[in-house]
């Protein structure tokens, strides 16, 4: 997944995020838990990706990492 992730622009990454973010949100308001972690799995891989390949301080890779 990491090397497709590289093509992808990061504005167009940021949104692939909130998309997933939002899903993640509705699978938890209806009870499906287990497809909600899954999607907070690959939030959180696409996060660190990010965080990996910026030029970012640290403080605002972890910044990112969280969510912030």
């Amino acid at each position: 997944m990491g090397v497709v992730v590289k093509y992808i622009p990061l504005p167009e990454q940021k949104n692939i995020i909130l998309v997933l973010e939002k899903q993640m949100l509705s699978a938890a308001e209806i009870l499906e838990f287990e497809p909600g972690a899954g999607l907070r799995d690959q939030i959180f891989e696409l996060r660190e990706l990010l965080a990996l390949e910026s030029d970012l301080k640290p403080w605002e890779k972890i910044n990112l990492l969280a969510g912030k």
